[in-house]
């Protein structure tokens, strides 16, 4: 069976849900098919012409960029602009795009925790917490012998996800009354009298994004015509989800040290930083991309430095008031590794797929000695 542009797009929201995205953001599809079928994909920071030419020269029929190509809505497409001239390119080579943006950059297993790692930043913690996966608890009433197949459909489509377990769920036996109407087509019992049958009440837990989907399962499953479910919405905090993230090295060092180590990983070009090469580091806050706004919150949860990009003059100056150490490790520096981390989870998620990193360097910064 042929890869769609689908199949991809499904896959890379279970690592980066659409719902983690900020409200300004644009992620997901962008242009093209969800239904075009695909056996090269090329993956990128940016979108641009040269990118698209790389595409077309490897026979990619799908490129899969960080940065949206748009953010913002379009009022009109002039073909004769660059933007324009791109996407009637795209369209004429029959090749789509998906970007995934800050719902990847949030993500558990994302690209801030993917820099985290590449810079040996452990037992890493959400630098700013943005919000809490919202969790439903379903109650619902199953004969006994329809009690196996329709709790593990539930199960199985997602359902009782908590923490490091699957398929949690909690039953008690009892037993159900209900009276047929004449309209009726009950699956157990007689019209127009009281029926009593065996039942299980089933318990479990479901996340707001899974819910729409599982609801369809039980219906598919459940033999009753009408069935008896509750859904309540809980207020028990899931996931947490938040922006940047902080940790601990496994030793600590001086900030010349490890801002070279630093510069070794990420192939920095030079430093740019704040603190004294001789201070003393163990505990690392980091934001991919733009960060500047979360200085201070590295501060305030206890960062001895504060790694991110985009980092203006005011910004280092309080870092400087702040007392921790700062480095603009670059914007494109910061997440150009994006390409390995969606190469790495596609390959083990959808086989088949030839994934190809990027050679093209879209970092708009020149750099001269």
């Amino acid at each position: 069976m042929m890869i769609k542009v689908q199949d991809i797009l499904d896959s890379l929201y279970k690592l980066a849900p659409v719902s983690l995205a900020f409200d300004w953001d644009n992620v997901g599809l962008q242009l093209g098919s969800r239904t075009q079928e695909i056996s090269s994909v090329l993956l990128c920071l940016d979108v641009d012409n040269s990118i698209l030419d790389e595409a077309l020269g490897n026979n990619c029929q799908l490129i899969i960029s960080h940065h949206p190509f748009f953010f913002n809505s379009l009022k009109n497409i002039d073909l004769d602009s660059k933007q324009g001239n791109i996407i009637k390119k795209f369209i004429n080579n029959d090749i789509s795009l998906l970007s995934f943006h800050t719902n990847l950059d949030i993500a558990v297993e994302g690209l801030n925790d993917y820099l985290a790692e590449k810079l040996e930043v452990y037992n890493c913690q959400n630098l700013k917490v943005l919000n809490y996966e919202k969790l439903y608890k379903l109650i619902v009433y199953i004969p006994e012998s329809h009690y196996e197949r329709v709790k593990m459909a539930i199960l199985d489509a997602g359902a009782g996800w908590f923490g490091n377990y699957s398929h949690t769920s909690f039953s008690t036996e009892g037993r159900g009354t209900f009276k047929p109407l004449p309209d009726s087509q009950p699956y157990l019992g007689k019209k127009g009298v009281i029926n009593t049958v065996d039942e299980i009440r089933f318990e479990t837990i479901i996340k707001e994004e899974d819910l729409e989907t599982i609801l369809k399962v039980m219906i598919n499953e459940h033999p009753y015509e009408e069935i008896a479910y509750d859904l309540y919405h809980l207020t028990n905090k899931g996931r947490e989800d938040g922006i940047g993230r902080i940790g601990r090295l496994r030793k600590a060092c001086t900030l010349k040290e490890y801002l070279d180590f630093v510069k070794r990983r990420l192939g920095l070009k030079q430093l740019r930083f704040v603190g004294e090469n001789n201070r003393h580091i163990r505990t690392v806050a980091l934001c991919c991309g733009s960060g500047s706004d979360l200085i201070e919150s590295a501060s305030k949860a206890g960062a001895d430095l504060y790694i991110s990009g985009d980092i203006k003059y005011h910004d280092a100056q309080l870092a400087e008031r702040l007392d921790m150490a700062l480095l603009d490790a670059g914007h494109y520096e910061t997440e150009i590794i994006v390409k390995e981390l969606l190469r790495e989870y596609l390959s083990k998620e959808i086989k088949g797929i030839n994934y190809l990193v990027s050679s093209v360097n879209t970092n708009p910064w020149k750099y001269r000695g």
